[in-house]
C-alpha cells in the first residue's frame, strides 16, 4: 500500500536534504535500515559511508530537527494537494522491474491511477522536433496499442513523447508520463493541458521530491524508468545525436526490445532510426507488427483494432478506375506504388520487384499511405489500394 504521510515523513526529510538525491536516499535506508534510523545516526557512522563527507553528513543529521520541518509540510501539503500517492520500494505495487536495476529509487511519487504501475506498457520515444509524418506515426501507433490494452510510457516531452501520450488518450487507454523533475513541476510549460490530462486519465511518475526543478542531468537518468517500466522501446523519428539514444540504450542493457520505425531515406530525424534498423532492430510498419513481436502473430490479429477483411473478401471491394486522381499530389514512391496496386492483394516482394523500390521504402510509403485511408494491409505482407 502506498506509504502513509506519518512513514512518508522521515522519508522525505531525506529526500529533501541537498545533495542526497534519489540514489544516496536507497543507499542510507538500505544501509541503516529505516529512515528514522538514519536521522539519528552519528556523525561518525555517516561519515564513513563512501561519497558522504563532512557537510553532506551535517546536513543529514540536521534534516531531523525541528528547523527542517517546515519544507516537508510544505512537500507534504503539494502531495496531498495534487491527490498523489507515494510507493516505497518494499511496497508490493513498486514495479518489480526497478528492482533489478543498478540503482532503483527507493520512492517512487504518483499521480493517476495506481494501475499504470502494473499494466503490460511499450515505451514509445523520439525527437522533440518531429516531422509531421514523426507526429502521425507516434499518435497512430500510441493510439491503436493502447487501444490494444498495452500501457504507453514515455517521458512527457515535447514532440514524439507528447503525441505518443495523447493517442494513448485518444484510445482512452493507459498512459504513463515518466518525469524528470518533482511531481508538481509541469515542464515544458506548453505541455501543461497534456500533464492535467494524464494526472487524471493515466499517472504521472517520478523518483524526485515535490520542488524538485527540471535538470539537465536528470532527464538521461529518468529513461532508466522509461525502459524497465516497458516490455520494449518503440523508436519513431531519431537523429543520430537524440537524447531517446539513452532510452534505447538501456532498454538494451536491460534486455528489452528495441523496435523501429523507418523513415525516409536523407531525412535527419530518421537517421537514428534507420540506423537502428541497419544494426539488427526489427522493422515495424505497423501497431500490429509490435503486437506481433510481443504476443506472436495470433495476439496481433486479435488485438489489432482495425481489422483487415478475409483473404477470400479481397476482391469485394469496389472496383476502381486505372488512375488514380490528382496524382501530382502524391510523392514519386507514392506514385509508383498506387499505380502498382490494385483491389488484388500484391506481396511486398512483388511490389519492390515492380516499382524498383526497396523494402525499408515501400514500407515506409505504404504506412503512409495506410494512415491516409488509401491502402491495406492484409495477412502475409500483402497490400490492396481502397
Amino acid at each position: 500500500m502506498p506509504l502513509t504521510a506519518a512513514e512518508l515523513e522521515p522519508l522525505l526529510r531525506l529526500a529533501l536534504v541537498r545533495g542526497v538525491g534519489p540514489n544516496r536516499l536507497t543507499r542510507l535506508v538500505e544501509q541503516f535500515g529505516s529512515a528514522d534510523r538514519v536521522l539519528t545516526a552519528r556523525m561518525a557512522e555517516l561519515r564513513a559511508l563512501e561519497g558522504i563527507g563532512e557537510e553532506l553528513a551535517r546536513r543529514i543529521r540536521s534534516a531531523g530537527s525541528e528547523s527542517e520541518t517546515a519544507g516537508v509540510r510544505t512537500a507534504l501539503s503539494t502531495l496531498v494537494r495534487l491527490n498523489a500517492f507515494v510507493v516505497a520500494r518494499p511496497d508490493p505495487l513498486y514495479p518489480a522491474e526497478f528492482q533489478h536495476l543498478s540503482d532503483p529509487p527507493y520512492l517512487l511519487y504518483c499521480v493517476g491511477d495506481p494501475a499504470g504501475l502494473t499494466t503490460p506498457s511499450i515505451a514509445v520515444v523520439g525527437t522533440r522536433s518531429p516531422t509531421s509524418y514523426g507526429r502521425r506515426v507516434a499518435h497512430s501507433f500510441s493510439e491503436q496499442l493502447a487501444g490494444a490494452g498495452f500501457a504507453i510510457t514515455s517521458g512527457m516531452a515535447r514532440g514524439v513523447d507528447s503525441e505518443a501520450h495523447q493517442g494513448a488518450l485518444a484510445a482512452g487507454g493507459m498512459t504513463v508520463g515518466v518525469l524528470g523533475h518533482g511531481i508538481d513541476q509541469i515542464y515544458p510549460p506548453e505541455c501543461r493541458n497534456l500533464f492535467l490530462s494524464v494526472r487524471e486519465k493515466g499517472l504521472l511518475i517520478t523518483e524526485y521530491p515535490p520542488g524538485e526543478t527540471p535538470k539537465s542531468g536528470n532527464f538521461p537518468r529518468r529513461n532508466r524508468l522509461i525502459a524497465a517500466l516497458s516490455e520494449a522501446v518503440l523508436v519513431i523519428e531519431m537523429g543520430l545525436r537524440s537524447g531517446a539514444q539513452h532510452t534505447v540504450n538501456y532498454a538494451i542493457e536491460q534486455g528489452k526490445e528495441v523496435l523501429a520505425v523507418p523513415g525516409p531515406v536523407g531525412e535527419p530525424m530518421s537517421e537514428g532510426t534507420n540506423r537502428l534498423i541497419q544494426d539488427g532492430a526489427p522493422l515495424v510498419a505497423l501497431a500490429t507488427d509490435v503486437i506481433q513481436i510481443l504476443r506472436g502473430a495470433g495476439a496481433a490479429q486479435l488485438c489489432d483494432p482495425r481489422p483487415a477483411p478475409p483473404r477470400e473478401e479481397a476482391a469485394s471491394f469496389p472496383a476502381l478506375s486505372s488512375a488514380v486522381p490528382l496524382l501530382a499530389l502524391y510523392t514519386d514512391a507514392e506514385r509508383m506504388l498506387l499505380s502498382a496496386l490494385s483491389t488484388h492483394p500484391a506481396h511486398i516482394d512483388s511490389l519492390s520487384a515492380e516499382t524498383g523500390l526497396s523494402i525499408p521504402e515501400i514500407l515506409v510509403t505504404l504506412l503512409e499511405l495506410e494512415l491516409r485511408g488509401l491502402v491495406t494491409e492484409l495477412p502475409g505482407k500483402r497490400f490492396v489500394r481502397v
